[in-house]
């Protein structure tokens, strides 16, 4: 860092939004993320400093700015960078704006009005201007629009509400309509306290004045400087917790594109680019990490951290800094809202693709992502549904068998992806070569990694295990084989729904006969209970009264619960009876249908046979059985 002098001290919150005090969010900062615990979290323990002792001061944290010199017109004024310390000022930002809309105090109102905006004086040269401005980020819509005007966080709460659940909103905007939405309703709690609304205005007063006074931030403060700006704001955010690695990496990347609009706008499309990861991704870091496999393809001692990949990725040229590294995390990105939206569908195959995915989202994790995008980047959506149906049977049989070379496999199948890509501009030639190539069968096995899949174990599998007895996180593999045999009996075109809170893993055959008229002995219910031919998924919130209920009054209870759930409709459509006999028979049918899938590990397989199971149903059905 250059030789300059630090300005230091302590500032009271009435001093932080003086009407000299301007702030700015850099563009290399990252989205505000403070959710329902941080924000409780923050009131609750100035409320109870407060309630304790009210001259006691209140010590908020460290705040670190970089000081730059802003023309504006004729007017010279000073605003702050926030490199440290965003999170809460925002906080308190939003906090006093929900105050000033819960009191009815005219001076209260102004007092707060002056710390959020600087009015207009045109008869001075003054502008109308907030004290916090977004370098980048839509943020500054959302704060003109929802919490400078007085009254707005009450009178437009519910418009605050649809932004804080839409999909369409970013990162920043939806977390502070939200913020917004906690803050209220901690107040409203904190007013039932009150024992009526003279002691409501009393507290609002008496609260003010003590955040205003006596809760206080450390503050440095830094020289204009961009390039000491990043580093210090790097040192700071890579030595804790405070921010993803992918923050830092924004950072990094920003400071080396010179041009100050095309930085602007890169740091405007990586937060779209974090708004924009769902399941089964957890965070933008861990999407950033099969970026780094499909890059480098293996693991090692040079990827044991994101931070670290991404250092040797530049070191070895594998990518650049600045606008190439926006635009490689960006294509990826595009492929993943493709390839995750309930919108791909095809003439061919219909919803397919879609719900194939979407039932390794829900049931199986993030792993098969990698290879699916990277198929997307080096052949289009060419035979894509092809693709994810070997994928699917490789990742899924290996996750069943508890197989440890998935990864392994992985990083093999993006290598040959970039081998034979490589010069070529036939694409649709080289995906049907890589359609075929042994990388994708069960039993290819590789030099360096034990590969091979013991299919023959898994359809043991099938037949054997004791499906219906996982808990946990093991139960994700019975609901991942249920919603398999829904996606394979349905017609191309329906929509698989699964929610874990509300579809539930049914026994046929309860788990407790002792006591009831169902037909069976202990010996065969001990043999068939958790077996798949004695499960189903039903669409609501499980209830033990209902499991134990005989076969007729579960169809009679469930009707209503099951109008996605084909394989549900199908065994309570054709069986009447449930029995040993009908449980033989259409545990025989569930495992016959699963096998043929993987055997035949093709888009044609799955075709033939969805023609088969849509036949009428009478032809599976032995004519000794009852039937509907």
């Amino acid at each position: 860092m250059s030789n300059y002098t630090l300005d230091t001290g302590k500032k009271y919150i009435k001093e932080i939004f003086a009407s000299h005090c301007f702030y700015n969010i850099p563009e290399y900062q990252r989205p505000y993320v403070w959710g329902d615990d941080q924000i409780t979290a923050l009131l609750d323990d100035i409320t109870s400093a407060m309630e304790h002792d009210r001259n006691k001061e209140y010590f908020l944290g460290c705040m670190i700015w970089n000081t730059k010199k802003i023309k504006d017109g004729d007017i010279d004024y000073v605003c702050q960078d926030i490199l440290d310390g965003q999170q809460r000022f925002i906080t308190l930002y939003l906090l006093q704006a929900v105050i000033r809309d819960l009191s009815t105090s005219k001076q209260l109102h102004d007092k707060v009005q002056e710390r959020m905006l600087q009015e207009e004086d045109q008869f001075d040269g003054i502008p109308k201007r907030s004290r916090i401005e977004f370098q980048i980020r839509y943020d500054k819509k959302f704060i003109d629009e929802f919490i400078i005007d007085l009254g707005s966080t009450s009178a437009k709460i519910e418009s605050i509400v649809t932004i804080s659940e839409s999909k369409e909103s970013t990162t920043s905007i939806k977390n502070m309509a939200n913020a917004i939405i906690v803050l209220r309703n901690w107040w409203f709690k904190k007013f039932d306290e009150l024992v009526s609304e003279e002691a409501v205005q009393k507290y609002l007063n008496e609260f003010y004045y003590y955040l205003s006074s006596k809760v206080l931030a450390l503050y440095l403060a830094t020289p204009d400087n961009l390039d000491d700006a990043y580093n210090l704001f790097t040192v700071l955010n890579s030595r804790g917790l405070q921010l993803q690695v992918s923050d830092i990496l924004r950072a990094q990347n920003l400071r080396v594109i010179e041009d100050e609009k095309q930085r602007k706008e890169y740091a405007k499309l990586w937060e779209i680019y974090e708004s924009s990861i769902d399941a089964p991704y957890k965070s933008f870091d861990e999407f950033l990490w099969a970026l780094v496999f499909i890059k480098m393809k293996y693991r090692s001692d040079d990827n044991l951290s994101l931070t670290k990949a991404f250092n040797y990725m530049y070191d070895r040229k594998l990518i650049k800094k600045g606008s190439d590294t926006f635009e490689f995390v960006g294509r990826y990105i595009k492929h993943f809202e493709i390839i995750t939206s309930n919108n791909f569908l095809s003439d061919e195959t219909g919803a397919f693709f879609s719900n194939l995915n979407y039932i390794l989202t829900s049931t199986f994790g993030s792993t098969y992502i990698a290879p699916l995008m990277h198929y997307r980047e080096c052949f289009g959506d060419y035979k894509i549904v092809e693709f994810i149906v070997k994928l699917d049977n490789l990742c899924s049989a290996s996750w069943l068998l508890g197989h440890k070379g998935l990864q392994s496999r992985i990083f093999i199948i993006l290598r040959k992806m970039d081998e034979l890509t490589k010069g070529s501009v036939i694409k649709k030639q080289v995906a049907d070569d890589f359609l075929e190539s042994d990388i994708l069968k069960y039993d290819y096995q590789d030099e360096k990694a034990s590969t091979a899949l013991d299919m023959s174990r898994l359809y043991e599998l099938f037949d054997n295990e004791k499906w219906g007895s996982f808990s946990g996180t093991k139960i994700n593999k019975t609901r991942y084989l249920l919603l398999k045999l829904d996606l394979l009996l349905s017609n191309f075109n329906t929509q698989l729904y699964f929610n874990k809170t509300v579809s539930s893993v049914e026994h046929l055959i309860p788990q407790k006969i002792e006591g009831t008229e169902w037909p069976i002995t202990d010996d065969d219910h001990k043999l068939w209970l958790h077996r798949i031919g004695n499960i189903v998924l039903v669409d609501r919130k499980k209830n033990s009264s209902l499991s134990n209920l005989l076969y007729k009054n579960k169809i009679t209870k469930y009707a209503g619960s099951i109008e996605n759930r084909a394989n549900t409709n199908y065994v309570f459509i054709n069986f009447q009876d449930w029995n040993v006999e009908t449980v033989k028979f259409n545990h025989a049918r569930v495992v016959k249908l699963l096998k043929d899938y993987y055997v035949g590990n093709s888009l044609k397989t799955v075709k033939e046979l969805k023609r088969s199971v849509n036949q009428p149903t009478l032809k599976f059905i032995q004519p000794s059985l009852n039937l509907l």
